[in-house]
């Protein structure tokens, strides 16, 4: 069973996270060193600091693979090639929820996706494709999908639990209804913790086959994170499975990455990071409806909704923003606050009055 750390990427989607270029570079170097088989440097396209990062991770002497996010989208794919990377990460929801997300109906999207795996072939690079949603998704729709990307020549396939709503017993039921199509051996899985389930949910997958499993030191991640990497070489540790090319002797690496990801985190912010939404593409979705990145209403547990303004802040989430404190959002406007939001690389707010504050500067 291989490893995919995506403390880099999806870590940083963790309101109460950020991580300097020199403490990325760092950390890449200790999860190599780990023996990590895939590290997840971050979405390029998501703010300039990205990029930098993943320039400077690629041009370390690393063995660990190394693999970015794009959208099906070309000029994101080909900036994947240009930054030196050899895997991208694509990925799209093809349930009811997702279509009716995209404006697109099933075959557009179906069309899209094929489009950006050919063109991120002729560019060279090696694909992994990630279902969004794909807890949510009719698993006849979902061994479809998975039989088109096979025959597209995509190199991994991945499953997300999007909103953490897997179960173990669901694992073993995804197994019975790919059986014919894809075996649990060539699928990459990606667990939320939102209801709790992610490291139950990783174990159950691994014990019935599963190729690789995603994980981030301490578990963060966008809400209430994803399977933290240190429980899973734990359990590894045990004897219950082999971890790809993670031997016996990286506890002094575990333990300086550990305290360098301690040292990176708001805890002020990180204790509301539950229903806490940082991801351009997640506040997006929130805004269209909650139930795409939410399992539950947040009230529900005595809690509420934050929309984090970050440099991770796209352009739905802006223009949300600044109709709500009455800026004018005119294209213009619109990217001159936003160029200035992205540059800002440790920006981080979700209280209104501090936003408020902040926006000021813009009227």
């Amino acid at each position: 069973m291989e490893i995919l750390d995506t403390t880099l990427r999806e870590g940083e989607q963790c309101y109460g996270v950020f991580f300097p270029i020199e403490t990325k570079k760092r950390l890449a170097c200790l999860l190599d060193e780990m023996g990590v088989d895939f590290i997840e440097v971050g979405h390029p396209a998501a703010a300039p600091s990205i990029r930098q990062a993943v320039v400077e991770i690629a041009a370390l002497p690393l063995n660990s693979r190394l693999i970015a996010h794009a959208r099906l989208d070309s000029d994101e794919i080909r900036t994947v090639r240009k930054l030196g990377l050899s895997w991208v990460g694509l990925f799209s929801g093809i349930n009811l929820l997702s279509l009716k997300r995209y404006g697109l109906t099933r075959s557009a999207v179906y069309e899209r996706i094929s489009a950006s795996i050919q063109y991120a072939k002729e560019l060279g690079l090696l694909v992994r494709f990630t279902c969004e949603d794909a807890s949510r998704t009719d698993r006849n729709e979902l061994a479809e999908l998975y039989g088109h990307l096979l025959e597209l020549g995509t190199d991994r396939l991945s499953y997300a639990d999007t909103v953490g709503t897997d179960t173990p017993a669901g694992m073993a039921d995804l197994q019975k209804s790919l059986a014919g199509v894809l075996a649990f051996d060539a699928l990459h899985f990606h667990f939320h913790n939102d209801l709790g389930r992610a490291f139950s949910n990783a174990v159950t997958a691994i014990g019935l086959g599963a190729q690789c499993v995603d994980a981030s030191l301490l578990g963060i991640g966008e809400r209430a994170g994803v399977v933290a990497l240190e429980d899973l070489l734990a359990w590894s540790k045990q004897g219950a499975t082999r971890t790809g090319n993670i031997g016996s002797n990286y506890t002094e690496q575990l333990k300086l990455a550990r305290e360098l990801v301690a040292d990176s985190i708001n805890h002020r912010h990180f204790e509301q990071r539950a229903f806490a939404h940082k991801s351009g593409l997640h506040i997006h979705g929130i805004l269209q409806d909650p139930v795409h990145y939410e399992p539950v209403d947040p009230a529900l547990s005595g809690r509420h909704r934050l929309i984090v303004l970050s440099k991770l802040m796209g352009r739905a989430g802006l223009h949300n923003v600044l109709s709500r404190y009455g800026i004018e959002d005119n294209d213009w406007n619109l990217k001159r606050i936003l160029d200035r939001i992205k540059s800002d690389e440790f920006l981080e707010m979700a209280d209104a009055q501090e936003i408020g504050a902040y926006l000021e500067q813009f009227r």
